[in-house]
């Protein structure tokens, strides 16, 4: 196994060196955060020990930095620390952090959090590998690593109420379960995209047919606005204006693509900025147009588009799997409606024309 340490006090860093190597690891070590998360990212190491307080990048940032490297993404973190108190480990669960290990550490403690790792890893990269070769995607794909991330905080949250001995506090006891309902939020909201996204697929690949489903634009399309800005937690920021009509389209298809449209254009906008949707009834056809002030896409981007891909991931934090416009751009087809994407205000924002038939 390939271990990095990342450990300013160097008497620690050559113990945990020699200790782990003994026991047949092949260690790397790093003495500042900043090392830490280069050799991170060009060695792709198994497992990673870091040590929270260090001058200049702490833990909590070398862990956030690392996070946000798809190929290191799901690498095992452990931090080392003088002082673990339960608001520091809230703190760690919620960037990612595997497990603590407060110092002085013994050897046993040492091998036993590498021991645990590997059992608890290893069934994981075995199931995300292969569904990923399954869908023939390639095996760092960002998306393998959101999958797993919220089941960090909820097995984390599990974990420190089970090695409690004693009671604990109403207070703290609230704040572990905040954790373990957010990541239980977080795993249903990806759960429900991906079972969206397969039921189209599979929709796709039957026998063409008239559609049997029909909806009320108007009351779907301020549903699904109304659902992603409280989502985003941005109702203030939605414009919302819709005329009459009949789609032949699914509500619950409906809600999800303009749900995604709208939550994408808040993700991607600065909070304050509104973001307007319009359904537009044009004889036989009705669009749903959805605009905001935001980064926008390049030509490049928008002719890419498809499922499990992010485009910008590597400058700023995404969640999500990378499937909502394929999911809008699937419902349209299913339709025999069209998605089209294009850069507004002078190569900033994005508008998202969803173009469906119309009774």
């Amino acid at each position: 196994m390939k271990i990095l340490i990342i450990e300013d006090d160097l008497e620690i860093r050559n113990s945990l060196h020699d200790m782990l190597e003994i026991h047949g690891h092949a260690v790397i070590d790093a003495a500042d955060g900043l090392e830490g998360i280069q050799l991170a990212k060009s060695s792709l190491p198994d497992l990673i020990f870091c040590d929270i307080a260090m001058p200049g990048m702490g833990g909590y940032d070398v862990i956030t930095a690392i996070r946000q490297h798809p190929p290191c993404c799901e690498i095992p973190f452990i931090f080392l620390t003088a002082r673990a108190d339960r608001a520091d480990q809230r703190h760690g669960m919620s960037l990612g952090a595997d497990d603590y290990i407060t110092k002085p550490f013994s050897e046993k403690e040492i091998l036993d959090a590498v021991a645990a790792r590997i059992r608890r890893q290893q069934p994981s990269r075995e199931r995300v590998t292969r569904l990923l070769a399954e869908r023939r995607i390639v095996a760092d794909a960002p998306w393998s690593h959101e999958l797993m991330t919220p089941l960090c905080g909820i097995l984390g949250g599990l974990e420190l109420l089970e090695g409690t001995a004693e009671p604990v506090d109403p207070g703290e006891l609230k704040n572990v379960v905040a954790i373990i309902r957010a990541g239980a939020e977080r795993q249903h909201a990806l759960a429900r995209k991906l079972v969206i996204y397969y039921d189209l697929e599979r929709l796709k690949a039957a026998a063409p047919r008239e559609s049997i489903y029909s909806c009320d634009a108007v009351a779907t399309v301020i549903a699904g606005a109304a659902r992603a800005a409280a989502e985003e937690k941005r109702a203030d920021d939605l414009v919302v204006r819709c005329e009459p009509g009949t789609v032949p389209v699914s509500e619950a298809h409906l809600l999800a693509a303009v749900a995604e449209l709208v939550g994408n254009a808040f993700h991607f906008s600065k909070r304050g900025l509104p973001v307007t949707v319009a359904g537009i009834r044009d004889r036989n056809h009705y669009r749903i147009e959805v605009v905001d002030q935001g980064v926008g896409m390049t030509a490049e981007q928008r002719m890419k588009v498809d499922a499990f891909r992010q485009f910008g991931r590597e400058k700023r934090e995404q969640q999500g799997l990378g499937i909502g416009l394929a999911i809008v751009r699937s419902v349209a087809e299913l339709a025999g409606g069209e998605l089209t994407l294009e850069t507004v205000f002078a190569g900033k924002g994005l508008k998202a024309t969803f173009e469906l038939p119309c009774s």
